[in-house]
Order: C-alpha cells, then sequence, then structure tokens
C-alpha cells in the first residue's frame, strides 16, 4: 500500500512538471519576422513561401530558443514601421534608417558581415574614396539602404554627386556596364553571383563599407529583451554544435 501511495504522488509530481514544462513553451509568445526581399537570402519560392539563406538561418535560431514564429518578406518602409509600432518583433539586418534605434534593440551575436563595395566597370580605373566620385554619376538601388555614415558622404554638396537608380541589383549592374553611370555602390552579396552569371570576371571595386548584421528586435514587442537573450543563447548552443552561423558565406 505504501509503494502503490509512493507511486501516485510521484506519477502526479511528473504531471505537475510536465504542465509546467508545457506551459512554460506555451507561454513564448509568437514572433513576427520581416525580411526584405534580398535574391539568395530572402524571397518566396515557386509556392510563394519564404525562402533563402537569411530565411533558412532565422528559422533555425528561432527554433532552437524555442519560439514558434511567422516569416513574411516585407519592403523595407513595411519593417521599419513594424519595428517602430511593434507589429514585426525580429528583423536581421543593419540598422541604417535615422531615429530606428530608439525603437530597437540589437542582439550581440553577428550573423556575418554586410559589405557594401564601389563598382567600377571592367577595365576602368578605381577613384580614390570618397573624393574620386565628385562629379559623377553613381547608380543606387531603389528602396535599398546604406549606412548613415555613407548617406552623409554621399550627400555632400561639396561632391556633387550626381545620382542614377536601378530598380535591382542585376537591373543596376547592366546600368553600369552600359555606361549608364560611372559607378555602382551595391552589395557584395548581390553584384558578385550576378556578374558570375553574366559570365565576366569579377568588377573592379573598392570597399566603402562593411557593417555586422544582427538581429534587431522591436521594443514595442514587450519582450525585446528576453528575446535577445534567448536568440543569443541559442546561437551559442549551435556554434558550440559547429553549425555554420555566418549567413554571408559563400
Amino acid at each position: 500500500m505504501k509503494r502503490q501511495s509512493f507511486l501516485l504522488i510521484a506519477l502526479l509530481c511528473l504531471g505537475v512538471n510536465a504542465s509546467s514544462l508545457a506551459e512554460d513553451v506555451s507561454t513564448k509568445p509568437l514572433i513576427q519576422v520581416g525580411l526584405m526581399p534580398f535574391p539568395g537570402y530572402s524571397f518566396l519560392d515557386e509556392d510563394r513561401q519564404p525562402a533563402g539563406k537569411s530565411v533558412k538561418l532565422t528559422r533555425l535560431l528561432l527554433e532552437q530558443a524555442g519560439y514558434t514564429h511567422e516569416i513574411r518578406i516585407l519592403p523595407p518602409a513595411r519593417i521599419w514601421r513594424g519595428l517602430e509600432d511593434g507589429s514585426v518583433h525580429v528583423w536581421p539586418g543593419v540598422i541604417s534608417k535615422p531615429g530606428l534605434e530608439e525603437h530597437t534593440l540589437l542582439t550581440e551575436r553577428t550573423l556575418g558581415l554586410v559589405g557594401i563595395n564601389l563598382y567600377a566597370r571592367p577595365g576602368a580605373p578605381l577613384p580614390i574614396w570618397p573624393e574620386g566620385i565628385a562629379g559623377k554619376r553613381l547608380i543606387l538601388i531603389t528602396n535599398y539602404t546604406y549606412t548613415n555614415e555613407l548617406l552623409s558622404t554621399l550627400y555632400d554638396v561639396t561632391l556633387g554627386v550626381r545620382f542614377h537608380r536601378g530598380s535591382s541589383h542585376a537591373g543596376a549592374v547592366n546600368m553600369l556596364l552600359r555606361g549608364r553611370g560611372d559607378y555602382l555602390l551595391d552589395y557584395r552579396a548581390q553584384v558578385d553571383p550576378i556578374v558570375k552569371r553574366l559570365g565576366l570576371a569579377p568588377l573592379p571595386f573598392v570597399q566603402v563599407a562593411e557593417q555586422p548584421m544582427r538581429f534587431v528586435l522591436s521594443r514595442r514587442s514587450g519582450f525585446a529583451e528576453a528575446l535577445r537573450g534567448d536568440l543569443d543563447r541559442a546561437f551559442d548552443e549551435l556554434a558550440a554544435q559547429g553549425v555554420e552561423l555566418d549567413v554571408t558565406r559563400q
């Protein structure tokens, strides 16, 4: 009789512990993730589902941290507005929008280094940065972000830079090759695959910026601090297992 009572108490304790664990998991919020369309990194596949290297890494880290999540591919303005009002909880990226810092937190761990280069046409001489772009025609990508430091340089009135806009990375590369601009300012991770597909040798370039990519978390979510700690711990756990966590590595 005593043994049966002991087993009953033990089972009841196990039941309480199991229900507590289930409650802990269920109380974690559903994470709303926003990613910008970035070929190869975050895009909609043929089934209209988010895919790409950034999507895969984001899912991996959130699952390791124990969070359910929804991932959407959104334009930059929607992501920034969502981070400010709390409708987007997480964005893997580099803060370049003035004023966004006051609405967000950053994880400590780095997901890779995002390089921005100034490209010239094949055989063309490279300028000295930044004085060499004075009076030149510079191609930028519409709706893509650059660092605050870069923007302040580009819009320095003493340089007198003339801007042209490409609607896509491939379109901007073609604009450069056709002479519709003197230089192209673009992300290394986008230009290199395009040039390779075109069967060209690497374009001459000067690296003008390299920024660490991290998870940007909305303070308005109400759980940004806890989420940051969980994501950093998940990163360390996966790194200890030998998982590749640099999304920019080719």
